[in-house]
């Protein structure tokens, strides 16, 4: 009855139908996250502006010089160099034996 040409334009056709939206509705979903990147991108590149802006003013030597001159050494203060955390990981690690000895004293 119906040919082999017939045949298979037919189910290229409907394979190409069924496809289109598939693939038209992905690409559309990538925009949408593309442009919500984009825009994203934007803002932190705006913040990392403003930050070089602030570095740049406030590492001024006469700045610098400024503020020291208005302050005090009576309101300094020194900093204990044992709570200065080289990362995030040495931070958790040190509050995690800090607990564990609350918590022994706590338990004796």
């Amino acid at each position: 009855m119906f040919s082999k040409k017939l045949f298979f334009t037919l189910s290229v056709f409907l394979v190409l139908m069924i496809t289109t939206p598939i693939v038209k509705n992905k690409t559309r979903n990538l925009e949408k996250d593309i442009r919500t990147i984009s825009r994203e991108i934007s803002i932190l590149e705006k913040n990392i502006d403003d930050a070089k802006i602030d570095f740049i003013y406030l590492s001024n030597p006469q700045k610098i010089k400024k503020g020291l001159s208005v302050f005090s050494e009576e309101n300094h203060i020194v900093y204990n160099y044992s709570k200065i955390f080289y990362s995030i990981e040495h931070f958790i690690h040190a509050n995690s034996k800090k607990a564990k000895l609350q918590k022994k004293i706590k338990n004796e």
